[in-house]
């Protein structure tokens, strides 16, 4: 078995033939016609397009520009999704407040929570985060780890294999096909990836803190370490005792990013950055965030061009 990033990863093949896990679909025949595919978030409707080409129709609900957590819920969402064949998440509860209600509510069992069409395309990705107590008290928790891994870049060759095991699964008559997309997806990311790494050298060891705590991942493919989050726990409010905190913290440990994404508010972090000496950085929390990000593989490249400048502008 290969590895990815120190992660054991299977070959092409062999992820597309490993047994099915649970949140996975059982094998069976595909309706006449194309699969229908619906995704929570643009990162996972561009993936399930490459790989599956012509043979998937597929309806993504977020636009990008919203909050992971709180994607408002439209009408023109139910028939969207009684019609699909598979529902694509990123699961961890990242869309908890919106996504499994609206499944329920849009009369398809197949892509109920937990169902066969309901997929979710963490399983293999090596999760950070998980709370080691779980308490209302701690704000808003995500139990089974931090749901944000989409903006690691690291974190895409096994997003785009879950996608691609879950259309196998579904249309077995197309598993060559997703077989055959998925490999040349990755012979284009991968290689993109790398690049990515190395040019983000320069943040290795970089110290920032964060409005929410939602770049993990991104931390971690960098080398940057996170300091800490202007929310005190995740979804409360910041008050002026925790920033004042968290001021001496920053200036002890020499921050030098302060970094938020395009649905969070803009003016504290600019505030804050400003207070103790740092650059503030706008980053996307997912494909469409941004006009120039509007693919999985486009946001990567932009949320480092935003920190590479926040690096070179910072005091």
């Amino acid at each position: 078995m290969r590895k990815l990033f120190g992660i054991p990863f299977p070959s092409l093949a062999a992820l597309l033939l490993l047994p099915a896990l649970s949140a996975l679909p059982a094998g069976g025949p595909a309706l006449a016609g194309e699969v229908n595919v619906v995704a929570s978030v643009p990162d996972l409707g561009d993936m399930a397009s490459r790989i599956g080409g012509d043979r998937v129709k597929v309806t993504v609900l977020a636009s990008g520009r919203e909050d992971l957590h709180g994607v408002p819920v439209r009408p023109s969402f139910i028939p969207k999704l009684h019609k699909a064949d598979l529902l694509l998440s990123l699961g961890l509860d990242a869309e908890h407040a919106w996504l499994p209600a609206l499944a329920a509510d849009a009369r398809n069992n197949r892509i109920r929570e937990g169902r066969e069409g309901w997929i979710e395309v963490y399983p293999g990705i090596g999760i950070l985060g998980a709370p080691q107590v779980i308490s209302r008290a701690e704000g808003e928790q995500h139990p089974q780890g931090n749901p944000h891994f989409n903006i690691g870049p690291q974190c895409g060759r096994i997003m785009a294999g879950n996608v691609a095991r879950a259309l196998a699964g579904f249309d077995p008559d197309g598993a060559g096909a997703y077989e055959a997309g998925l490999a040349a997806y990755l012979a284009e990311i991968e290689p993109a990836v790398e690049r990515l790494r190395a040019e983000g050298a320069p943040l290795q060891g970089v110290k920032v803190i964060s409005y929410h705590a939602d770049i993990p991942y991104l931390a971690e493919f960098y080398g940057m370490e996170v300091v800490g989050t202007l929310e005190p726990k995740p979804g409360i409010e910041p008050s002026a005792g925790h920033l004042a905190e968290l001021a001496a913290v920053a200036a002890t440990r020499g921050v030098r990013l302060v970094i938020h994404n395009q649905a969070q508010p803009s003016k504290l972090p600019g505030q804050f950055a400003e207070r103790i000496g740092a650059a503030d950085v706008m980053i996307g929390n997912m494909a469409g965030a941004l006009e120039e990000a509007d693919t999985w593989l486009a946001l990567q490249r932009y949320n480092l061009r935003a920190l590479l400048a926040g690096l070179e502008s910072a005091p």
